[in-house]
């Protein structure tokens, strides 16, 4: 049986074109390519079991083909890589990349060349990452807050959502009360909403302390746990991403910091104003105390991200 496999790392990318080549590679060689397995949008480095090369693979049986764009399609690890040509081997099928024009299967050769450019593609792979956490130690420098902002109660909100829903709440809590589903007052309220930010907000509203039993409370506790462990979350990821070292918060003067917020410098220049602090002390106190950083990406923020 033959297969074509086409991946692509991103949602933006087509597989099209890779499957254009696929096919000019097998119409060339007279063959016709009976199933194509996809996988868009995920990355090389994902194991295969989590992707559908995973299935793939277990299905292949003695004599079957597999075709490929380029060998970084398997993967961009090396040991990855070399382990799929291994079990390819072991079933007695071959491997055809339509770019690099190489037959991988039981010969050394095919041994030499997966090495090689497996070799290749994790070298690459590691360069961007490489080239990723550069530019991310750079903007963090200029005083730009990596990650995502603290999720805020409602009364601290100030995005446009946020107003627009208010200025709208006696609407919404009517629509509510008559019967109307909540993805319904999504679609009414929301340009592109979802329905769970609907629920928060009636919830903190108190629109279901008659409904609930002990009166919303454990609705809105509920809510706030979840956005404690999405704060959490985003100080994890920062510090596992872009920090060798555990945060080194320090007990910053909170009515002259918060002043200078609001004189809409940026971090380098509220740095200045705390010599007996480093900046990486300063921008760890800003990353994990929630008024600084909602405050400064209000300002200052701005000014770090503001396209020249």
């Amino acid at each position: 049986m033959i297969y074509g496999y086409l991946r692509v790392s991103s949602d933006e990318q087509d597989v099209n074109s890779q499957k254009q080549g696929v096919d000019g590679f097998a119409k060339e060689k007279g063959w016709n390519i009976e199933e194509y397995i996809t996988d868009e949008g995920v990355s090389g480095g994902k194991d295969p079991d989590k992707r559908n090369l995973g299935p793939l693979l277990k299905k292949l049986q003695k004599g079957d083909i597999v075709i490929c764009s380029e060998i970084s399609r398997l993967g961009r690890d090396l040991y990855m890589v070399m382990d799929i040509l291994h079990f390819c081997m072991r079933q007695e099928c071959v491997i055809y990349t339509v770019k690099d024009r190489f037959i991988l299967g039981d010969d050394i050769q095919s041994k030499v060349l997966a090495f090689a450019f497996g070799l290749a593609a994790e070298i690459e792979r590691q360069m961007i990452r490489q080239r990723t956490k550069e530019g991310l130690r750079l903007r963090m420098k200029m005083g730009s807050l990596v990650g995502r902002p603290y999720r805020q109660e409602d009364d601290e909100r100030t995005g446009a959502t946020a107003e627009f829903l208010k200025k709208n709440k006696e609407a919404i809590i009517e629509q509510w009360k008559w019967g109307v589903p909540l993805r319904r007052l999504a679609k009414n309220f929301l340009f592109n909403g979802s329905h769970n930010t609907i629920y928060r907000y009636l919830v903190m509203w108190g629109c279901y302390d008659n409904i609930d039993p002990d009166g919303g409370v454990a609705r809105r506790q509920k809510i706030k746990d979840w956005e404690d462990r999405c704060n959490q979350r985003n100080k994890e990821i920062y510090q596992a991403q872009y920090k060798e070292k555990p945060y080194d918060p320090v007990p910053l003067d909170r009515e002259k910091t918060l002043a200078l917020i609001r004189a809409n410098l940026t971090l380098p220049k509220i740095a200045e104003q705390f010599p007996e602090y480093t900046y990486e002390q300063v921008y760890d106190t800003f990353m994990t105390d929630k008024e600084y950083n909602t405050l400064y990406r209000q300002f200052g923020q701005k000014k770090c991200t503001k396209k020249k």
